[in-house]
């Protein structure tokens, strides 16, 4: 009997906001490997508190440290990989001299051009939001660009271009600078409608002088690994190097989220809740993004949850007495899982919910509970509860604002490291009131970024791999009962938060 022909491999390098992820596995199924590093952020000397950077060059040796550890652990050879493909945040973004090095390297939390993005938006707000189907102007590129003329005019002058962070990685694997065109939307880099590099923005922005990279959809081969960064990385030297695009919408492969009508969610540090569109559809009042699919002639509309896992993170930290925070989690699902629906008469309120994208100031937060404390006062468990089911009735808030393009969604997905949280998927699963599907390992831009690279260099169609994707995913369904008591509990969460806006901080 001949024997069977293995089936390829592929690695995909995701630049997260909290970690940098390395897989290696199929473009089906669960990974062989998965290696996760901290990312090393700084605020660099004289510059505003809400302002952060990295080291492009330690940043570097993090990702190859972690290329070649997911090597070690997967058991493959190098020349086993087919290809690999990158993938980031969507805010992060890098700067290049004249001579082709990095000026400036930072991350999604880089809030430092919060003066020059109010000045972006008085001059050209709308053709932003028109053109690129994002705002405000201080979470674009263009505004840090801006702050770089203002306030460094000496590095401006060295300043030739700009890319997202994976455009980034792609660079100093081939050598070659595309903007993936998903991504430059994100950052307010790219046309929403086209995909184009979006140079009309220069002039508005007041900064003519910069030459905008081309663009390449998802699943393009940006180039082949150089032998300095194959040799840096474990691999092999010509592998192809595949543009993924952003990590929502690489995330939204690995949910199998592809058909219009549609939705996501892509629970990780922060929150987005898209929804699949056929075309761009641009929310009038400013509050929801428009961006772009890595899938061919689709599109996306997002509400935006804020700041959920690392809130989440926040709050373990606090009230887990010193342990390891993975183990503190764990031993909190445990407990909170034996917590009646509604957490004994706690409520939390401590960020995520849904963020106006043209309104992103600072909201009024906490957890409310019962007085006296005597009375019965909430323990870690009940605290724990009551935040996971804050963050399931901030999703539902963003799944119903968006139910305005189309009505209720076809298809709801769940991804992210939340999803690990067994707690937390029962209690979404009654707060959506229908199946919800998980991903099984919570590494969903992880397995969306493998499938696209199988994408670049196979046959097969990435509409057909997204299919496999949704059939890999555990569907769950609620009880009626816990249905309705959770209906009841997020309309009094809602009323609460209305109340919460007229307290000013």
């Amino acid at each position: 009997m001949a024997s069977r022909k293995p089936r390829p491999l592929y690695m995909a390098i995701d630049f997260g906001t909290s970690h940098i992820r390395v897989a290696i596995g199929h473009a089906y199924g669960k990974p062989m490997s998965i290696v996760r590093m901290p990312v090393r952020y700084d605020q660099p000397v004289g510059g505003p508190d809400t302002a952060l950077e990295f080291d492009a060059g330690l940043a570097w040796k993090t990702v190859c440290s972690a290329s070649k550890r997911a090597v070690r652990e997967s058991g493959v050879k190098a020349n086993q990989i087919r290809a690999v493909a990158v993938t980031s945040q969507r805010l992060g973004l890098v700067m290049y001299g004249r001579d082709g090095k990095e000026l400036y390297a930072g991350p999604n939390r880089d809030m430092r051009a919060v003066f020059q993005g109010g000045q972006i938006d008085a001059d050209a707000g709308n053709m932003l939001w028109q053109m690129t189907g994002h705002g405000p102007g201080m979470l674009t590129a263009w505004a840090r660009m801006l702050w770089l003329k203002q306030e460094r005019p000496e590095s401006f002058e060295q300043l030739r271009t700009v890319s997202g962070l994976a455009d980034w990685l792609a660079y100093r694997m081939t050598g070659v600078l595309l903007m993936e065109s998903a991504l430059a939307c994100e950052a307010g880099l790219g046309l929403v409608a086209t995909g184009a590099p979006a140079t009309g923005l220069a002039a508005y922005a007041d900064l003519d002088e910069i030459d905008l990279p081309q663009t390449c959809p998802s699943g393009t081969t940006v180039g082949k690994l150089v032998t300095p960064a194959a040799r840096e990385l474990g691999l092999q030297q010509g592998t192809p190097v595949i543009a993924a695009g952003p990590d929502s919408q690489v995330g939204l492969i690995g949910l199998g989220v592809s058909d219009p009508g549609t939705s996501g969610v892509i629970a990780g540090w922060s929150t987005a809740v898209l929804r699949v569109t056929n075309m761009p559809l641009f929310d009038d009042t400013h509050a929801m993004w428009t961006g772009r699919h890595v899938l061919p002639e689709t599109w996306t509309v997002e509400g935006n949850a804020g700041e959920m896992g690392g809130a989440y993170h926040w709050l373990v930290s606090m009230i887990s007495r010193g342990e390891d925070a993975e183990r503190a989690m764990e031993s909190l699902d445990r407990h909170a899982a034996k917590v009646e629906p509604g957490s004994r008469g706690a409520a939390s309120h401590i960020g995520p919910s849904f963020t106006h994208m043209s309104d992103v100031t600072l909201r009024t937060g906490g957890m409310l509970f019962p007085v006296p404390l005597s009375f019965e006062p909430p323990d870690r468990a009940t605290l724990a509860r009551a935040a996971l089911e804050n963050f399931a009735f901030a999703i539902r808030y963003n799944a119903d604002r968006l139910a305005m393009f189309g009505g209720p969604s076809k298809w709801f997905a769940v991804g992210g490291g939340l999803t690990k949280s067994r707690t937390f998927r029962r209690i979404l699963t009654a707060v959506m009131g229908g199946a919800v599907g998980f991903s099984q390992s919570g590494e969903t831009t992880a397995l969306g970024a493998l499938s696209i690279a199988a994408s670049g260099v196979e046959d097969e169609e990435i509409f057909a791999m997204a299919d496999r994707r949704r059939h890999e995913l555990r569907v769950a369904t609620a009880e009626a009962s816990h249905t309705a008591e959770y209906d009841d509990l997020y309309h009094a969460w809602r009323a609460r938060e209305r109340r919460l806006t007229d307290i000013e901080l």
